[in-house]
């Protein structure tokens, strides 16, 4: 028995092994370069917000989406969109439990749940006229759009963690590299990085210092420099 169950264990880590050697290959580099880019956003959030005690959830998010870049590479295909899930969610709750300071303490004490509805509520969540108005108005004509690409997204998701027939996320049935889910993981991951700096932005940026302002604002830009409105807020800083 031991003989075997090392023998199986051998033979999915060579097939994991084969697999990332193909999925970083040099044709892959712009894929797998854009989606290494959230890791480093994330890098400056955590840095620019590290006396916010929410922090730690974006930590842990980072951490997450490493780990799903990593069984991307490796043709773990449902554990990879998983953990983009999660890394959606723990990012969103931290800035939904930042503007609620009772329910952080109650979260971060093991006394509460992530509550997907709230964060996405439409009178009271962080895609909401009211948090907009609150933390930076200029951004107010996209927060419903942005709220229905992350409720669009989590429903996408979903479907690997619930075991649903797939309709959004079509999943091999083996292990091994399959080129169409591999380049759909990247383009949910860059979905991810658009929605999660937003809402970082948006809940941060007018509070950072003017010297965590000119770490962001590249980040910012990039991401999110179509929006003009928020460019010209962003521009219009001495």
């Amino acid at each position: 028995m031991a003989d075997t169950i090392r023998e199986i264990l051998n033979q999915l880590h060579e097939c994991c092994t084969k697999t990332i050697g193909r999925s970083l290959e040099e044709e892959f580099n712009p894929a797998n370069g854009a989606s290494y880019s959230f890791c480093v956003d994330l890098d400056h959030w955590i840095a620019v917000l590290e006396d916010r005690p929410e922090q730690a959830l974006l930590v842990t998010a980072a951490n997450e989406f490493a780990l799903a870049f990593l069984n991307n590479c490796q043709g773990q295909y449902r554990n990879a969109f998983k953990g983009l899930r999660l890394s959606l969610e723990l990012i969103l709750q931290s800035v939904y439990l930042s503007a609620n300071l009772v329910v952080l303490q109650e979260w971060l004490n093991s006394h509460a749940d992530t509550s997907w509805s709230a964060i996405v509520h439409n009178e009271n969540g962080i895609f909401s006229a009211r948090f907009c108005r609150a933390f930076f108005p200029e951004a107010m004509e996209h927060v419903t759009p942005l709220r229905s690409l992350s409720e669009t997204l989590y429903r996408e998701m979903s479907e690997c963690i619930h075991g649903n027939v797939p309709s959004r996320i079509p999943l091999p049935k083996t292990i091994g590299f399959d080129e169409p889910t591999f380049e759909l993981w990247h383009s949910k991951a860059g979905t991810l990085r658009y929605v999660a700096n937003f809402a970082l932005t948006l809940r941060y940026y007018s509070g950072l210092s003017a010297e965590s302002k000119d770490r962001m604002k590249p980040i910012a830009l990039d991401q999110l420099g179509t929006m003009q409105t928020i460019r010209t807020a962003m521009e219009a800083e001495v």
